[in-house]
């Protein structure tokens, strides 16, 4: 699959897709703290973005927060920037139902899925919602990387699948 980055095509690696199991990761939160995945249970949903330091992905990651802000989920954003960056996003959007992490140190969550633009370096804008055994129920890899995911979609299949759970 290809996705458009400063409106070029650039290929991701092959990526996860849904009813694919996602596989073990660890990566950093803006505090340098290895987050294990085994460790986030329940429902998740995780943001693969290019970089917090963008308009668009500040905005996305905004307002997901907000749209998540009464859900008891479990709601991870991962990128390639470095947790100090994160840290500082995070302090300056009062983040606090978001785990902003980083995958700079193992590439290990680039590596389960495939949702990297390998060329580049960076992570595509992507939403997986991911259910309590580790299976990808739905996803959404944005195909131009500037624009922003379909929010409505993504809560309805949340809503979904708390229903089914």
């Amino acid at each position: 699959m290809k996705v458009k980055f400063k409106g070029e095509y650039t290929p991701l690696s092959e990526n996860i897709k849904e009813k694919d199991h996602l596989g073990e990761f660890i990566v950093v939160d803006s505090n340098m703290n290895e987050i294990k995945s085994n460790d986030l249970k329940g429902i998740k949903i995780i943001l693969t973005v290019p970089s917090v330091d963008t308009s668009v992905c500040s905005r996305e990651l905004a307002h997901f927060i907000d749209l998540l802000k009464d859900e008891e989920i479990t709601f991870l954003s991962v990128s390639m920037d470095l947790p100090f960056a994160l840290d500082r996003w995070c302090q300056s959007h009062a983040a606090e139902n978001i785990i902003a992490a980083s995958d700079f140190r193992y590439h290990d969550f680039a590596d389960v899925s495939g949702l990297i633009m390998p060329e580049i370096g960076l992570f595509s804008r992507s939403v997986l919602l991911v259910d309590e055994n580790n299976i990808v129920r739905y996803l959404e890899i944005v195909e131009d990387v500037s624009n922003e995911p379909d929010y409505e979609k993504v809560m309805n299949q949340l809503q979904s699948l708390k229903k089914s759970a």
